[in-house]
């Protein structure tokens, strides 16, 4: 005779099962992608094959790199735009003869697409006949807004998948990634940033800057997609101003990072298909700014709110729909090389969190500076440089050496305490893609690490979830190991500390 099961235990079982894979089961933020780049301009521009190579294979997807309009232009200090005398001057046409330095960025271009991986070209620089009347002494000048947009449709036309430069290697690849300028808060890299009573102008001329080139870039191929900011992370008495400050003035925004809110009386409309920051971070991840204004690892959340309220209130647009928030510098310097430099297993650590709570911030892209130690002169002070590489620098680059934090960068994992119950976790796969994952674990500083769950990676490689077990302390550890081998850093469940830790050493 057959039984009938008891319809309550029946049900109890099957909501028991429901809930065993909804522990190990990606939580539904986890659609979002979190990719990464890597800044180097010396190896990329040099053309070194390994920095092509070992970007790709970092799990890097971007190679951000600046694109010198004034390097570019022939006699960049001439006092007059070129073509007045001798030849006509279309400033869009990339084949203009008065454009006579393509070379190292056309190379940069087809080795990062040999490689699989896409350019992000920063447009700086400017030659003196276009820079503003109030600033005419360098470089770092502010642009003429029709100027640079000239320039901006001339790169974007050269990289747009189908121009051949006649060099005998075919047509050029397409860059679909354009920022505007670079740290346009920072007196350092863009002039002037106050007015002579002391007012900020930049905001305000950065925005006109940015629209221009936004409208231009996106003339060449609708789809291609616009970056502005990358705004450095402080404010510095009449050098720099604050990253949020700097953005809700450009942006036509009030309020403070709590409650931001559109500025009344200002309706001026800034387009950008993502926003982007620099938050050096003096500290830990965990540091929040001395200063509200300020940005850090831990501050993101406040630009992304910022974000998120213009967006809504229609002062930032984009043809993408909602702007995204990127990372476009980030890095701790190590030690070795730099003596004042986080230690290995800390810097590996830092960098795993960081990119976690940057991922929880909104974040979509960050781009690490860089890829190997810079060279140091005899007498020059450590924090002159970068010593944040991933590979530690050797006599060439196919003799650097990889650092620690190389594996934390390619295969970043973050875990937590959840609790008595269980352990929170977050990780992206080293190639970006859907993979099945096992978590190992051990509950105290030693032991066996255990598999104690497995999860599945979405279709751009993002983890994360909750095991619910009991058992686990501070001092316990945890990995992620994907099922064709590659494993993660091994990340430990006490609390990270926050101490004085100058990013650049």
């Amino acid at each position: 005779m057959q039984t009938i099961p008891n319809r309550g235990l029946l049900l109890a079982a099957l909501l028991l099962g429901l809930l065993g894979l909804a522990m190990l089961a990606p939580r539904a933020d986890a659609a979002r992608s979190f990719t990464t780049g890597i800044v180097d301009g010396d190896s990329f521009e040099h053309g070194y094959d390994e920095a092509f190579s070992r970007t790709a294979a970092s799990g890097a997807k971007f190679v951000k790199n600046n694109l010198y309009w004034a390097y570019v232009l022939q006699h960049p200090e001439a006092a007059n735009k070129p073509g007045t005398e001798v030849q006509p001057f279309d400033a869009t046409d990339p084949a203009s003869p008065y454009y006579t330095n393509w070379g190292p960025f056309d190379r940069l271009v087809r080795k990062a697409d040999a490689n699989g991986l896409e350019v992000v070209f920063t447009v700086v620089n400017t030659p003196r006949w276009a820079r503003v009347n109030a600033c005419t002494s360098e470089v770092a000048c502010t642009p003429k807004p029709a100027d640079y947009a000239d320039f901006a449709k001339a790169a974007a036309s050269r990289y747009s998948g189908s121009f051949d430069p006649g060099d005998g290697n075919g047509v050029l690849p397409r860059v679909r990634f354009w920022q505007s300028w670079v740290e346009p808060n920072l007196y350092l890299f863009y002039k002037p940033i106050f007015k002579s009573n002391g007012a900020p102008s930049s905001p305000y001329t950065y925005r006109v800057l940015l629209n221009s080139f936004y409208d231009a870039v996106h003339s060449v191929h609708n789809d291609n997609f616009v970056i502005g900011g990358g705004l450095a992370p402080n404010a510095v008495p009449g050098k720099a101003i604050a990253p949020l400050a700097f953005t809700r003035m450009a942006l036509c925004m009030t309020g403070n990072y709590r409650n931001p809110k559109p500025r009344g009386g200002c309706n001026y409309k800034v387009k950008a298909d993502a926003w982007a920051v620099h938050p050096y971070t003096t500290g830990a991840p965990i540091h929040f700014p001395s200063k509200p204004d300020n940005m850090s690892v831990a501050a993101l959340p406040r630009m992304s709110k910022l974000l998120r309220a213009a967006n809504k209130s229609n002062r930032l647009i984009s043809k993408s729909g909602r702007t995204q928030l990127w990372v476009t510098e980030f890095s701790w310097d190590s030690k070795p090389p730099d003596p004042g430099g986080l230690p290995a297993r800390l810097q590996t650590r830092w960098v795993a969190q960081a990119m976690y709570m940057m991922y929880r911030s909104g974040v979509q892209m960050m781009s690490w500076f860089g890829l190997r130690d810079q060279a140091r002169t005899a007498g020059q002070k450590w924090s002159d440089t970068f010593e944040s590489g991933l590979y530690l620098r050797g006599n060439t680059i196919a003799s650097d050496r990889a650092k620690p934090v190389l594996k934390a960068f390619r295969f970043p994992f973050y875990a937590q305490l959840a609790g008595r119950n269980g352990i929170s976790f977050w990780g992206r796969t080293p190639n970006n893609q859907a993979a099945k994952i096992d978590i190992y674990a051990r509950p105290r500083a030693r032991g066996t690490f255990t598999r104690i769950g497995t999860v599945q990676a979405n279709v751009n490689g993002i983890f994360t979830g909750l095991i619910r077990k009991r058992g686990y302390t501070a001092r316990g550890m945890v990995f992620a190991k994907q099922r064709n081998g590659n494993s993660s850093v091994a990340f430990g469940l006490w609390k990270t500390k926050d101490f004085y830790q100058p990013p650049f050493g």
